[in-house]
């Protein structure tokens, strides 16, 4: 399958797939790989990649009568032509509606628009829905970040506490995040709810600012070694060099009238520390 190549005038890239509008790997300049894709992966319609960032609409999880995680991330969408900016950012517009095979399993008409930049130390992925029908419709959605590490078990993400969350592997509602950061140490899989504007996720000489504006949900979400071998498309070990910090919308769906639109966005900025 092809990919859509961004470049930034000062040498940041992004490389995405039409099928599901997939941002696969994403070097800031000067920099490397942030993000993780499994070698594993299969790059086919109807079957979601394994990493990279994977658009969630319209429904997340297994929240409603969809197939889990909705259908955008297996379905192609239409790539517009890449350009850039004055500013030297590199961006590209992808697009998505609906159809025949789509309206038989979510009956509303829609456009989606997935916006992707990058410039310097910085990808800007947004998310815009458009409610182009006569009905109105609800959706949760997420943008489905896996971040590259070194190793998990030694990074620490920074901003959640006093958050409360869903322990989605013990069904566990209102638990409450007490430590000033979090690290991981085998399966985890939760539903942060009314996150801080900024995370920060820390690894050996380099720190990843994350925002998330429009999103107020962040699922943070590692299988395990126990989990990750019983993934067809999971890398064997690759579980200690992914985290996903996913911006979402989930505790809070996102309710469109005819003709109403929103938006929501993951900001990604690469520091280096000394």
């Amino acid at each position: 399958m092809e990919f859509i190549h961004l470049r930034s005038a000062d040498g940041a890239t992004a490389k995405i797939s039409p099928l599901g509008a997939h941002v696969c790997s994403w070097i800031p300049a000067q920099g490397s790989e942030q993000l993780f894709l499994s070698q594993k992966t299969e790059f086919k319609e109807g079957v979601a990649i394994r990493g990279g960032i994977p658009v969630i609409f319209p429904q997340f999880a297994g929240l409603g009568s969809l197939p889990k995680h909705g259908f955008a991330r297996t379905t192609l969408w239409q790539a517009d032509t890449p350009f850039l900016q004055n500013d030297g950012t590199a961006v590209v517009e992808f697009h998505l509606k609906e159809n025949i095979a789509r309206l038989t399993i979510w009956p509303y008409v829609f456009q989606a628009t997935l916006r992707v930049q990058v410039l310097a130390r910085q990808l800007q992925v947004t998310l815009t829905v458009q409610n182009t029908g006569d009905t109105a419709f609800q959706f949760t959605s997420a943008l489905h970040t896996y971040l590259a590490v070194n190793d998990v078990s030694q990074t620490r993400l920074h901003g959640l506490q006093d958050c409360l969350y869903r322990d989605s592997l013990l069904a566990q509602d209102h638990c409450a995040e007490h430590a000033a950061y979090l690290q991981i140490h085998g399966e985890t899989d939760r539903i942060y709810r009314n996150v801080p504007d900024l995370l920060t996720l820390e690894q050996a000489h380099q720190r990843l600012e994350i925002r998330q504006p429009g999103f107020s949900d962040a699922v943070v979400w590692n299988p395990g070694p126990d989990a990750a071998v019983r993934l067809p498309d999971f890398e064997f070990g690759g579980e200690q060099k992914m985290l996903c910090v996913e911006a979402a919308a989930i505790s809070h769906p996102i309710h469109l009238a005819p003709g109403a639109q929103w938006s929501g966005s993951q900001h990604l900025q690469c520091v280096l520390l000394p």
